[in-house]
């Protein structure tokens, strides 16, 4: 939907001398002796949270955000909605962004901290990413347990490792580590791992990568599939191994594909098994747990005087 809208003539802080389009209902306007930042009600409404709308205050049918402290909540929103870009004329744009940022932590903590967590609170929409890590070296990514399991193929493109590969659990303190490297750029260019950008990408969230002087990216990878199923993970993750890292005549590969897939189709029997058993086993320990307590429970001597005189009724 386009909306069609006037530039504002009249502003909280008086007559609009000058005034810059920065959308469409969104204007940065200065007056002869302030400005700020006005956004049409309509709009503000839909596109800035509830903490963003309670540092700016409504007139005339405008959401105004004051210039000298307020200003900034506007922009850090229109940044991170993706509606505004920073525009060519500003040299620095790193620094305009860091002086925003550091403008609302002084003047609007509470807003800052409430964006910390909203942002904190995004992940990535995959649970399982994944990628060709290396030549022929596929990786899973989880974005929930925050690990990267890392698997090894044999000549028949099979991996060889699929019931234990390897895993690395990515932590906080891995996670603060990385930052703290790519705040020091030539630092950084020295300790750079390939595992960065995976970590960077999928494992962080917002608040961190913001953290980050240097943005790691993930280099010499093709994708192979996200989703949230491990199964299908597994299965196009095996699937993707045969067809690049078989070595023999296409003939053989295609006659052999349903017999050499098999240890694929086996593992996650195995997988399943072991889940219905352990859910079993849960069941019947709850069960015995039960009845070794039921003779350890104490009745209220109240109770048992009920008990008894109803037996006696009998």
């Amino acid at each position: 939907m386009i909306y069609i809208s006037d530039e504002p003539k009249l502003s909280p802080w008086g007559a609009v001398q000058h005034c810059e389009i920065m959308n469409t209902g969104i204007y940065s306007v200065d007056t002869a002796s302030h400005g700020g930042i006005m956004i049409e009600a309509e709009y503000a409404k839909e596109i800035l949270s509830p903490e963003a709308q309670k540092v700016g205050f409504y007139e005339n049918g405008y959401l105004n955000f004051e210039e000298d402290c307020d200003a900034d909540v506007a922009i850090r929103e229109l940044l991170d909605k993706n509606i505004w870009e920073i525009p060519d004329k500003v040299n620095d744009k790193e620094k305009f962004e860091s002086n925003v940022n550091n403008s609302i932590k002084r003047w609007n903590p509470e807003y800052w901290q409430s964006r910390e967590k909203r942002l904190s609170e995004v992940t990535y929409d995959k649970r399982y990413i994944v990628s060709d890590f290396s030549i022929g070296k596929p990786i899973i990514v989880d974005t929930k347990s925050k690990t990267l399991s890392f698997y090894l193929y044999n000549m028949h493109g099979q991996l060889y490792n699929l019931k234990n590969p390897e895993v690395h659990k990515i932590t906080a303190k891995t996670i603060n580590g990385l930052i703290k490297r790519t705040q020091d750029y030539f630092r950084y260019r020295k300790t750079e791992k390939v595992v960065d950008g995976y970590i960077y990408k999928y494992l962080m969230n917002q608040s961190q990568k913001e953290q980050c002087g240097v943005k790691p990216e993930i280099r010499f990878s093709n994708k192979i599939t996200e989703t949230n199923d491990f199964e299908q993970a597994v299965r196009k993750m095996c699937e993707w191994s045969y067809e690049n890292n078989f070595h023999g005549s296409n003939e053989e590969k295609e006659n052999g594909r349903r017999q050499r897939l098999q240890y694929c189709d086996n593992y996650l029997k195995d997988i399943k098994a072991e889940v219905n058993s352990s859910k079993s086993n849960e069941r019947k320990s709850l069960l015995q747990t039960l009845k070794e307590n039921k003779n350890k429970v104490k009745q209220p001597e109240n109770i048992k005087k009920n008990v008894n005189e109803k037996i006696n009724l009998r």
